[in-house]
C-alpha cells in the first residue's frame, strides 16, 4: 500500500478528501503533518481540553440565557443539555460546584478504569474518544466503553458504580440481566458526565478487539485501556455501513491520515474481508491519501 509522503504535503493527491468541505487538500495534509509531530500525551491532552471547552461553552450559554437563576436550576438545565435524550426523569444530580461539571471524558475514563480494575472486569474505551486520540480530535457527548461482563456479574458492577456516585437506570439493569439489552448508560451524579457501557459480544471480531486493546500509560494522567487504531477503524466502518454516518467516515479518515505509517495493514485487510467491508476500507484508504496521482 502506498502512503502519502509527508515531505511533499503541498502536492495534490489523487482521491484525497479533506476533513471539512471548506478546507483545502494542502491545508488538510499540513494539519495532519503537524498532528503527527505531537506525542501521544499531547494528543490526549488536546482531546481533554477540547472536551472541557465544549462543556464550559454550553454552561456559559445556559447561564447567559438564564441570569440570576438559582444554581440548582442551572444544574438541571445543564444536565438536560449535555445528556439530551439520555436524561432520565428519576436522575438526581448533586453538588453545586460548577467546576465539577466541566470534567472531560479522559478524566472519566481514568476514574472508570480504577473501578473496573477493582472488580477484575475487562474493558476498553471505544467510539469518539478512541478515534479522537488515534486521529482527529472532536467533541463527543458520550464516553463509550466495551465491557466483558456476564449476567451474574451485573449486580457487582452496578454496586461498584453506584458506590462511586454513578446513576444506573433500574430498568436497563434488569434488561441486561435478562439478556434483553446490550448497553448500560451511566451518569455521574456530581459531574453529570455520562458513559455507555457496551456489553461485549461473543463473536470473533469482538474477541479480537478485546485482545488487542492498548493500555494508555501517560505519566500526566491515570491509565486506561483503549481500542487499537485498527479496530477503531474497522468498527467505525461497520457502524458507518449500517447508518451511512458522515461522522464515522470522518473519524476513519482522521485515523488513517494520522497513523498512516504505523497501522497493521495486514490486520486491516484481513478483517475488512471477514467483516465484508473491503470496498469501504479501500475507499477510505484512497480518501486518506494512501495513493498519489496527478490531480491536474
Amino acid at each position: 500500500m502506498r502512503k502519502y509522503d509527508s515531505n511533499h504535503s503541498s502536492q495534490p493527491v489523487l482521491g484525497y478528501r479533506p476533513q471539512a468541505a471548506d478546507t483545502s487538500i494542502e491545508a488538510d495534509i499540513f494539519l495532519f503533518n503537524r498532528l503527527r509531530q505531537l506525542s501521544e500525551a499531547q494528543r490526549v491532552q488536546m482531546v481533554a481540553t477540547h472536551n472541557r471547552g465544549v462543556r464550559k461553552l454550553c454552561l456559559t450559554g445556559i447561564k447567559w440565557r438564564h441570569p440570576n437563576t438559582p444554581i440548582e436550576e442551572i444544574r438541571l438545565l445543564f444536565a438536560h443539555a449535555v445528556l439530551a435524550e439520555k436524561f432520565h426523569s428519576d436522575f438526581q444530580p448533586t453538588g453545586i460546584d460548577e467546576t465539577m461539571w466541566i470534567q472531560d471524558s479522559i478524566a472519566k475514563a481514568c476514574e472508570l478504569h480504577q473501578l473496573f480494575e477493582s472488580i477484575n472486569m475487562l474493558y476498553y474505551v471505544s467510539g469518539g474518544v478512541a478515534s479522537s486520540i488515534h486521529g482527529e480530535a472532536r467533541s463527543t457527548r458520550d464516553l463509550d466503553l466495551v465491557i466483558q461482563v456476564q449476567s451474574n456479574q451485573i449486580d457487582l458492577l452496578v454496586q461498584t458504580l453506584s458506590a462511586s456516585g454513578f446513576y444506573c437506570p433500574t430498568g436497563t439493569v434488569e434488561d441486561l440481566k435478562l439478556g434483553r439489552g446490550k448497553i448500560l448508560n451511566i451518569i455521574h451524579t456530581e459531574t453529570i458526565a455520562n458513559a455507555d457501557l457496551i456489553v461485549m459480544e461473543n463473536k470473533p471480531f469482538a474477541v479480537s478487539q478485546m485482545s488487542r486493546r492498548k493500555l494508555l500509560d501517560i505519566p500526566s494522567i491515570s491509565n486506561f485501556w483503549i481500542a487499537s487504531p485498527e479496530d477503531t477503524i474497522l468498527q467505525k466502518l461497520l457502524w458507518g455501513s449500517q447508518r451511512k454516518s458522515e461522522k464515522q467516515w470522518r473519524d476513519v479518515l482522521g485515523i488513517l491520515k494520522l497513523q498512516n505509517d504505523t497501522l497493521d495493514d495486514n490486520y486491516l485487510t484481513e478483517w475488512a474481508s471477514r467483516l465484508e467491508i473491503p470496498d469501504l476500507l479501500a475507499q477510505a484508504r484512497i480518501e486518506a491519501g494512501e495513493g498519489r496521482g496527478d490531480c491536474g
